[in-house]
């Protein structure tokens, strides 16, 4: 044999021959992405937010000391949970019909929960100035019907607020719940029914307590996007329903406060991230996207 075959037949060794080379190579645009776009950024903001004088937690201490933070901090979770728990109740029904049928019914309920998504998000804040203003389509109905007298003060509340960012919400939450639905063995079903449950013994001691992981994960995910929220408590709330991401915004863009812009960003980052690493102690992010638990 000659030595060219020789080579040819020899296992090759070096970088390029390891399994993980490969996978790491198609990682590699990806991680860079991830980098300069998402952990610079970040990066950047919490060394602003420690750097205006030196090396001082002054922006933190504001934060914490003004009681005009702490009333928009407290205003933010009280609207991200309340929004979050609508979105789950209205959100559970809708994807059990989902998992319950099939065929063209199933496809028809996924469009209509999927239609908003294909509506840009300032667009969908604004039908609800057309729905909820004292000229609105809501009130003149009211009114034409002889139910009230005078438009009802649906806009520029917590009420308009909520409505437009559960609506917002709702798809992502179906969407989400249906996904952990679906993994769920129906035959469970089926042989508490032989053994005598009926359907709803049967959906409450079996289904629904198995289906509770998935709920976590969508209330997890609609939590952790409702305390973003810009436009619509923008569009829809007055200055009682303002919350963090309008004070950052107005930190940065009209103040040009930084640090303390910096600052706010990082505790919002700091809340989400303890959200999620909560969630991942108790019932595990592999959840999310369909892993076992360990």
């Amino acid at each position: 044999m000659s030595a060219s075959a020789l080579s040819q037949a020899a296992p090759r060794s070096g970088f390029l021959s390891r399994p993980s080379t490969v996978p790491a190579l198609l990682l590699l645009p990806c991680l860079i992405w991830i980098f300069f776009f998402f952990l610079l950024p970040l990066g950047l903001m919490c060394w602003r937010s420690l750097a205006s004088e030196g090396f001082s937690f002054a922006a933190y201490g504001v934060l914490f000391s003004s009681p005009l933070y702490v009333k928009v901090m407290l205003t933010t979770l009280k609207i991200a949970s309340i929004a979050t728990v609508c979105a789950l109740l209205l959100g559970y029904p809708i994807a059990y019909a989902l998992t319950v049928t099939g065929g063209k019914v199933r496809a028809l309920i996924l469009l209509f929960v999927l239609i908003p998504y294909w509506v840009d998000i300032i667009v969908r804040s604004f039908s609800w100035l057309i729905m909820l203003g004292d000229n609105g389509l809501i009130n003149k109905t009211l009114i034409a019907l002889g139910l009230v007298s005078e438009p009802l003060p649906l806009l520029y509340n917590a009420f308009s607020v909520l409505i437009a960012m559960v609506q917002i919400l709702l798809p992502l939450t179906v969407v989400t719940l249906f996904g952990a639905m679906l993994r769920i063995d129906r035959t469970l079903i089926a042989a508490a029914k032989i053994h005598g449950a009926s359907e709803w013994h049967a959906f409450r001691t079996v289904f629904f307590p198995l289906s509770l992981p998935g709920v976590y994960g969508a209330g997890l995910l609609v939590f952790i996007l409702a305390l973003g929220f810009y436009v619509t408590p923008a569009l829809l709330g007055s200055p009682k329903e303002t919350m963090i991401a309008q004070t950052i915004m107005i930190e940065a863009s009209q103040l040009l406060d930084w640090a303390q812009a910096s600052a706010a960003g990082a505790v919002l980052l700091a809340i989400t991230t303890s959200i999620a690493a909560i969630y991942n102690r108790y019932f595990s992010l592999d959840r999310l996207w369909g892993g076992s638990e360990p």
